[in-house]
């Protein structure tokens, strides 16, 4: 399993759109690979078929920002665009369908999953950056809740291999009644 963390410094950070729909784009943070720290324009090797989980986690260990990845932009494959098509033919597309989840934590939160079932879709025409994209995102509530941290996963591919760049969209909250949206482009390549 690849697991891959986040570190999002929310003091250096714009302000945030208010939906998914209307996600600021901001650049590559820093993250740590399986207790590894990285540079932030390291491209992640995966084995085929391997499991990918990411967290996302305030760099500053603030506790009173909470963050949450919720969504997955599907971007280019091999350097090829893909499509929503791409991405529902299991012959074709780099990724399974992510699922977005929660491990228990240790102390109460901000910000939790809601209940609709993901599915892939489009990223909004207005985005500035990657309109038309394959998107699958997980609704957020920003409320006191039992506490959770969550995470998305995914598995790579066991049929096709290459460098998959995608999309990573995360909520953020400062007050736990507000959800903030971002997203930014790593990068994984299947097969390495």
């Amino acid at each position: 399993m690849a697991k891959i963390v986040f570190l999002i410094d929310s003091s250096a950070l714009p302000k945030g759109g208010a939906s998914v729909n209307t996600a600021v784009a901001v650049g590559h943070p820093p993250f740590v690979l399986n207790d590894k720290p990285q540079d932030p324009e390291y491209k992640v090797p995966v084995a085929k078929g391997e499991n990918i989980r990411i967290y996302t986690e305030e760099q500053n260990h603030l506790t009173s920002v909470k963050l949450a990845p919720n969504g997955i932009i599907a971007h280019t494959f091999q350097n090829n665009p893909l499509k929503v098509a791409d991405m529902m033919n299991s012959a074709k597309r780099p990724i399974d369908i992510p699922n977005f989840d929660m491990d228990p934590g240790p102390v109460p939160d901000f910000i939790a999953f809601g209940v609709n079932d993901a599915q892939w879709g489009q990223t909004p025409s207005s985005w500035s950056n990657w309109p038309s994209n394959p998107l699958i995102d997980q609704d957020l509530t920003a409320s006191m809740t039992r506490s959770y941290i969550p995470y998305v996963t995914f598995n790579a591919s066991t049929i096709v291999s290459g460098e998959l760049q995608y999309g990573l969209v995360f909520g953020l909250t400062r007050d736990g009644a507000t959800v903030e949206y971002f997203y930014f482009d790593p990068f994984i390549v299947i097969g390495s």
